[in-house]
């Protein structure tokens, strides 16, 4: 209770004061919690008895008011404790060297400067922790220096706070070099211009280069089937797609069909056990549509023998029609050979498989004199294989030889064929009912030829000739093509030979 009488300038508090006691004399009630009550009552009327002293205050001026620090001699001027732990630079020196320019962090009695460096692009950063750029100047505590030396755009010594100073050095193309060591005067900092990685010859010495590189991935950026040249894919207005080698050699795929057994838009319409390869192309039958570096061959989809495939480039739509009959209007499919390398290749390799199917092939290439204007490959193959069926046996033997000649940096001849020998046992193929899959008018015997006894056929097919180019500039080329193909099966008393003549003119701009 905060009870007061005021009149005439006295507080009138006495006669509530004896009431109050006489109330807690007669009530008994006193304890310790009540005792405090008591005293702060007592403090309370102290001050009200006491009058209370009058408060002013007081609005400063404008030119009384303290700002903050606008500068870095402010902010170390406003310190009222320094760390006398850091280390003062007093002086930035440039001294130019024979080989670029020495930067000189001097400090008192040369303390030694303890430095944390690092590079960002053309740019050389060093970090000296416990310390202080102080200059006799005053006002400045940034050192610069631009183009000291030739392909060095600038030097900086700069507080990058008040306990870190940051030395920059920028390069103009390539990061600098920088040597740092002591001396009795401080750090030294050594700045020598980059050296440029290849260096022009003089007239008394011949530099070669060597460069190697590899292929990343099995994207192949350019294709002859479309326009008969060798051009990008990202200049072709036509679909094309291209199955590179290296996708052919982990697939182990040894024949066309097996090969484009993961592009879109072609079904195979054959057997495995028919030994050819036709298909389907967006919804047209191709029979025979095939090209083999882009001369038409259709004896090539019944060769049986895929061993000298580079690649294949698979061309979709009613541009196929550019290659006449053997086109059709789903597409045609050309097969790119294998062509003599420039430097030493030696491959052997061994395939085993079920049903007795083994193959082993050899793949030889290089130069054949010094001066690598005469080039060879040979390549060559074994292949025994049969099937789930019984008497079921065939073999295949193929060897491919080709010679390139240099005639001059502009002119090249190249010389290549093929033969292949395929030796089938003459034995029928089986129904899928009866044989794998359940029938239900009874099972079919492995062993059973409707052909009667078997008749082995030897096969013999193969095809030579030659691919010759001139290039007159880089805008106009010339190319002539000849190729013989020849087929002997003693089945059918013989097939038809058949020649193949070709020249082209390419040019990258219009007559």
């Amino acid at each position: 209770m905060n009870w007061r009488c005021v009149f005439g300038g006295k507080c009138c508090v006495r006669s509530l004061d004896i009431h109050f006691w006489l109330i807690v004399s007669t009530l008994g009630v006193i304890n310790s919690d009540f005792v405090q009550l008591v005293q702060a009552f007592e403090s309370e009327k102290k001050a009200v008895v006491t009058p209370a002293s009058p408060t002013t205050t007081k609005i400063r001026r404008l030119s009384e008011t303290e700002f903050p620090a606008t500068s870095v001699k402010e902010l170390l001027s406003q310190s009222p404790t320094p760390n006398t732990s850091l280390v003062q630079i007093t002086e930035v020196e440039a001294v130019p060297t024979d080989k670029g320019v020495e930067v000189i962090l001097q400090t008192p009695f040369g303390e030694q400067l303890q430095v944390t460096n690092r590079s960002s692009g053309n740019n050389y950063i060093a970090d000296i922790p416990n310390a202080q750029l102080r200059l006799p100047s005053g006002d400045s505590f940034t050192f610069r220096l631009e183009k000291p030396v030739t392909k060095i755009t600038e030097i900086t010594v700069t507080n990058l706070d008040a306990n870190t100073v940051r030395v920059l050095i920028i390069g103009e193309t390539a990061l600098p070099i920088v040597e740092l060591f002591d001396s009795d005067r401080g750090l030294i900092i050594g700045a020598i211009a980059p050296v440029s990685s290849v260096q022009q010859p003089t007239d008394d010495e011949t530099i070669e280069i060597l460069v190697t590189g590899e292929q990343e991935g099995d994207r192949v950026p350019n294709a002859s089937v479309g326009t008969r040249t060798d051009t990008p894919l990202r200049d072709i207005p036509q679909s094309i797609q291209i199955i590179p080698q290296q996708v052919l050699e982990d697939r182990q795929a040894r024949s066309i069909t097996e090969g484009l057994e993961n592009t879109a838009g072609i079904t195979s319409i054959v057997s495995p056990a028919s030994g050819r390869d036709y298909f389907i192309i967006r919804g047209f039958e191709n029979y025979g549509g095939f090209l083999v570096n882009g001369i038409p061959d259709p004896q090539i989809s019944s060769d049986g023998s895929f061993v000298n495939a580079e690649r294949l480039e698979v061309l979709r739509g009613p541009a196929a029609a550019l290659y006449g009959e053997v086109g059709s209007l789903g597409g045609t499919i050309n097969v790119v050979t294998r062509q003599p390398l420039s430097y030493p290749f030696y491959e052997v390799s061994a395939t085993i498989g079920s049903y007795n199917d083994y193959q082993g092939i050899f793949d030889f290439s290089g130069p054949l004199d010094d001066s690598e204007t005469v080039l060879y490959r040979l390549i060559g193959s074994y292949r025994n294989f049969g099937s789930f069926l019984d008497f079921d046996e065939n073999s295949e033997t193929f060897i491919a030889p080709s010679l390139a000649l240099r005639f001059g940096p502009n002119t090249d001849f190249i010389l290549e064929g093929d033969v292949n020998f395929l030796d089938q046992n003459g034995r029928e193929a089986q129904p899928i009912l009866g044989t794998v899959l359940e029938n239900p008018n009874g099972e079919v015997s492995r062993s059973f030829n409707a052909a009667g006894s078997l008749n082995n056929e030897l096969r013999i097919n193969g095809r030579i000739g030659y691919r010759l180019e001139h290039r007159f500039n880089e805008n106009l080329s010339l190319r002539n093509t000849f190729r013989y193909t020849f087929v002997d099966d003693n089945t059918n008393g013989g097939e038809p030979i058949i020649f193949s003549l070709k020249t082209t003119v390419h040019s990258t701009e219009a007559f």
